[in-house]
């Protein structure tokens, strides 16, 4: 009869203490969504890795997923939060981010306009430059508020007073990692490309359109309420 009673007792002690798959395959479900919409991330790493090379457009995807798990971890212990109550902090997080792809996207088109290479050969893999497309990543999303307002709208929903300290954890990581592996592919896939973009005037489409592209997101990022 103990042995009865210490087996349920375990059973139950190893149920509680578990991952509850249901709530975080919904959330990653969600979150698999969110990744197949392009943005600022996408640009950053696509350009990296056709100026630079595929990896440093790895470095940079490894910035963009470590900025995913700050915006993470910060919603979880309730600092992202903070941006909510806060006009004035959503206001400065989203004209930084802002000002920053406008820049990016102003370069951009200064290539186009002088004609530069895209795809020439691919810059030194120093402890510099990997450095460099790291920062690039990482600023790219943590300067994205719809990444935290996608943090805070997303995890009340599944977390709540019964959910294991556990699950917060592995919601951010796995979530992080996703990113990292997304954008990544994107990176090789660009990296590939690199060869068939030596020419000028494929070199001049390419920046004008990320540009552009730039631009415009920094410009609806701008305009994104509180």
């Amino acid at each position: 009869m103990k042995s009865g009673k210490k087996l349920r007792l375990t059973y139950i002690e190893a149920e509680t203490s578990i991952v509850p798959m249901e709530p975080l395959f919904s959330f990653l479900a969600v979150g698999t969504v969110a990744l197949l919409v392009p943005g600022p991330d996408t640009f950053v790493v696509l350009r990296t890795a056709l100026a630079e090379g595929p990896r440093a457009g790895t470095w940079a995807a490894a910035g963009s997923g470590t900025g995913n798990v700050v915006w993470g971890t910060a919603t979880v212990v309730g600092v992202a939060g903070l941006l909510a109550p806060s006009s004035a902090a959503f206001s400065a997080v989203k004209l930084a981010g802002a000002v920053y792809l406008v820049v990016l996207g102003a370069r951009a088109l200064l290539a186009a306009r002088r004609g530069d290479s895209l795809a020439g050969e691919p810059v030194a893999d120093g402890e510099g430059a990997r450095a460099a497309a790291f920062r690039r990543g990482f600023a790219s999303d943590l300067l994205n508020v719809k990444v935290g307002l996608f943090w805070t709208a997303l995890v009340p929903q599944f977390l709540t007073g019964a959910s294991t300290p556990l699950l917060p954890v592995v919601m951010v990581v796995a979530m992080g990692s996703m990113v990292f592996a997304w954008l990544a592919l994107y990176a090789h896939l660009a990296g590939r490309m690199s060869q068939r973009l030596r020419r000028r005037r494929t070199a001049q489409a390419v920046n004008g359109s990320v540009g552009a592209a730039f631009v415009a997101l920094g410009l609806r990022l701008a305009l994104v309420r509180h």
